[in-house]
């Protein structure tokens, strides 16, 4: 078998070494081997007639001239294309395979000009430096790796795909292609990784090279991006958002259900927008990325299956497409707060944009756009609703009233299902556990009997708690929280118990707790004639409607007794926790 027209030596000053032909015009070697120069000489040995070929060196690590400097690569372009089918790079697991595989490398000592060649296999899977990968003779005899192969293709003997380079003798060393794709961000297209395509490799490639040094912190990305129990960092972290995404592109498969790349791009985007080089330009484009890579697993667009309506609960009703907007204080200062819209599909969340906003304003109308970005990611075969996480004193603001344009437009309320969820219990795995077990019972129920809290009642918040753990149902106040005090008050002995659907008027009783045939009476005879007929599952569709009914009242006298309602509604099957992302098999 002829050797590969790609394997090519290379003259530069006084050194020589060989490299091969990843594109037909090309050259990846070793630093070392160009080193100090910009231009060098190519041949190819296996193209008999041809060449050399004049090259430039346009791209090259860090190498600073000792054997044990990290960096040692370089990229030569030459003036024109070669005729030769490039190398091809084989799987990043390719090398470390059991049994070993037998790699060759084809180098160019002197007086060899036709070259030589050794058989090499990995001593190890582990990194030395976090750089080199060390490789031993095949056998205990034949051609031994020695001057003239520097920079040679490290592939393999099977099929001949390129594992990485030879970048020193004693010991034999690799400079592997995960390291080289995670040092040279444009090779990363020409290295498969599993689910990924080259074009958006290529892309994002391209995206990460224009983010200014300082934007974000790359390791706090990865950690959101992957989850508390995703993939696992590098130990020492990541020096730069192209390593972090390198990791992600290497070290796990995309699936419908996983798509940390996506949200990776998302909160970069962020932070692109808002860091100390703001370029909402970038920004637009990684999140144009995040949803083109989305799309290919399932996401808007995504064709197949339009036609078949979602199982609901008992399958009456098409299933909610959730839209969850997650608010929280960021610590960043006073006021400041950390806001991210999800979007759900097929039972995966999808970051729609995280941001730090400061001042209610700014909220209201930053949450109202991605909100309808967040729409672009939803399923159409679902009913959308719109959750609020809220921190606990939050709970009494009416965010289904928010709107850009008062007198302009309706109230977002009155456009989609609004319903209010409780952070502090969403992060609490034991309640979560029992607000699953408590749906499962109540999915059957066509029936919603409201357990009635009057304005004078004031029962202690852990035994209300403990009362308030057998009523599987709607609990109703007589009266709003007050906002200081949510966490003492019955209110948060609901919360706590858990209670599934809590509901309140956004205004009540002025003054003390009354002991009857007060306002608040008045809402909960309303509130039980209204739910007496409706199943748990549907109240978010039914409150839409009846908010709706309340914006249009005219009788300024006579208030609609909805209106205001605030619904906590929290069935967790609709919101589940993040996936994990599939290990690739490198892991």
């Amino acid at each position: 078998m002829a050797s590969p027209s790609w394997q090519v030596s290379i003259v530069c000053g006084g050194s020589a070494g060989a490299g091969f032909l990843f594109t037909d015009r090309h050259v990846l070697t070793c630093a070392h081997v160009v080193w100090q120069e910009e231009r060098a000489e190519v041949r190819t040995p296996g193209l008999p007639g041809r060449g050399p070929f004049p090259a430039r060196v346009v791209a090259r690590g860090g190498w600073a001239g000792s054997v044990r400097d990290a960096g040692d690569w370089a990229v030569l372009e030459l003036a024109g294309p070669v005729p030769v089918r490039p190398a091809r790079f084989a799987r990043l697991d390719a090398p470390y395979a059991f049994p070993a595989p037998r790699l060759l490398a084809h180098g160019f000592p002197e007086d060899y000009e036709e070259g030589v060649i050794s058989e090499l296999r990995c001593s190890a899977r582990d990194l030395t430096g976090n750089e080199w990968t060390q490789l031993e003779a095949w056998q205990g005899h034949g051609t031994a790796v020695a001057a003239g192969f520097s920079g040679a293709a490290v592939s393999l003997a099977e099929d001949g795909g390129v594992v990485g380079i030879v970048s020193s003798m004693d010991p034999v060393r690799m400079v592997s292609a995960h390291v080289l794709a995670r040092s040279w961000p444009p090779l990363a297209e020409h290295v498969p990784t599993a689910g990924h395509l080259p074009a958006e490799k290529r892309a994002l490639a391209a995206l990460l090279a224009r983010v200014p040094d300082g934007t974000a912190d790359p390791d706090a990305l990865f950690r959101q991006a992957v989850g508390p129990l995703g993939l696992a960092p590098p130990d020492g972290g990541f020096g730069s958002p192209w390593e972090a995404a390198w990791h992600l592109l290497a070290e796990s498969a995309p699936t419908a259900g996983a798509l940390p790349l996506a949200d990776f791009a998302v909160r970069l985007a962020a932070a692109c927008d808002e860091g100390p080089a703001p370029d909402p330009e970038l920004g637009r484009g990684l999140r144009r990325w995040a949803r083109e890579h989305r799309a290919r697993f399932g996401g808007a667009g995504a064709a197949g299956g339009a036609d078949r309506p979602l199982p609901g609960p008992g399958g009456a009703e098409p299933a909610w497409s959730p839209v969850l907007v997650e608010i929280n204080r960021s610590g960043e200062g006073r006021g400041a707060l950390l806001v991210e819209v999800y979007a759900y599909r097929d039972g995966s969340r999808r970051l729609v944009d995280s941001a730090t906003v400061t001042g209610e304003r700014q909220l209201r109308e930053w949450v109202l756009d991605r909100i309808d970005d967040a729409f672009g990611d939803l399923d159409d075969r679902g009913r959308a609703l719109v959750a609020f996480a809220l921190p606990r004193n939050w709970l009494h603001k009416p965010v289904d009233q928010w709107v850009r344009r008062k007198g302009i437009e309706p109230p977002l309320g009155c456009v989609s299902p609004v319903v209010v969820m409780d952070r502090v219990r969403r992060s609490n795995p034991r309640l979560q556990w029992t607000l699953r077990r408590m749906w499962d019972a109540l999915d059957g129920r066509d029936t919603s009997p409201v357990h009635r809290i009057r304005c004078g009642d004031t029962p202690r918040p852990d035994r209300l708690s403990v009362q308030l753990q057998d009523v599987y149902g709607p609990v109703g106040f007589a009266r709003p929280p007050d906002p200081a005090r949510t966490a003492t008050e019955p209110h948060g002995a609901a919360l706590n118990a858990p209670s599934p659907i809590v509901l309140w008027p956004h205004t009540g009783c002025a003054g003390p707790p009354c002991a009857g045939g007060c306002r608040g009476e008045g809402f909960l005879d309303a509130l039980a004639d209204w739910l007496a007929h409706l199943a748990p599952g549907e109240l978010p569709g039914h409150l839409l409607k009846l908010r709706k009914e309340a914006f249009v009242h005219d009788d300024e006298d006579a208030p609609h007794w909805a209106a205001g309602l605030t619904l906590i509604w929290e069935d967790p099957r609709r919101f589940p926790p993040v996936a994990p992302p599939d290990l690739s098999p490198l892991n």
